[in-house]
């Protein structure tokens, strides 16, 4: 029978006794809670999230130089045409008209790009050990997800300008009925998060294909 030593007297005492015989004091041992051992792979399948984030206001950047080049050639052209003009009334219309075309296309493409912007705050990307959840919304807001069960093949996308600026699409393709391909677009560094969709692709397949009941 296992026992150990007394802190006050000193003498041995059964682990199994609730206190000391000899002094009283209540048995360490007994005070002791026994752990109780987790089930093996309890928390194997627990979802870990794996990467969280928004498409990068980077992409806007295309945009904002598409307006600064629309308002110089406007400029550019007024001025030409001014020059060209047969009198100094007309080459002063000639550049008014100039000055009101960059300003309406100004604030059309600046209004196009808060609303690209608000949606980029509006999507939120979360990325799990088990699922990729996509939600959608500033005011009311929608959620989809799709399986990695369901992917079959991941794909990124990177043009000049993304390379540039470190940005890029990755694309999901799955069996998903809902949601047969996605496109999680503006993402930084996509190459690494495709790998890592893949890889947890592959083992939440595999997972399913070994505890697949016989």
């Amino acid at each position: 029978m296992p026992v150990i030593s007394c802190p006050d007297c000193g003498r041995d005492v059964s682990t199994l006794a609730p206190a000391c015989p000899h002094c009283g004091r209540p048995s360490p041992a007994a005070a002791v809670p026994l752990a109780v051992a987790a089930p093996a792979g309890a928390t194997a399948f627990a979802e870990e999230t794996l990467w969280r984030g928004t498409p990068s206001a980077v992409v806007l950047l295309g945009p904002l130089l598409v307006i600064i080049v629309a308002a110089v050639a406007i400029q550019l052209l007024a001025r030409f045409a001014a020059g060209r003009a047969l009198d100094f009334e007309a080459s002063e219309r000639i550049l008014a008209i100039g000055w009101w075309a960059t300003a309406i296309v100004a604030i059309i493409l600046i209004i196009r790009v808060l609303m690209s912007l608000l949606r980029i705050r509006g999507t939120l990307y979360t990325i799990t050990s088990q699922r990729v959840m996509i939600e959608r919304g500033l005011v009311s807001k929608s959620l989809s997800e799709i399986d990695l069960r369901y992917v079959d093949d991941t794909q990124f996308q990177q043009g000049v300008l993304d390379r540039i600026l470190g940005i890029g699409n990755v694309t999901l393709i799955s069996t998903d009925k809902s949601t047969p391909t996605y496109t999680l677009r503006g993402i930084p560094d996509p190459r690494n998060l495709r790998e890592t969709i893949r890889s947890h692709a592959y083992r939440v397949s595999q997972r399913q294909l070994f505890t697949r009941a016989t």
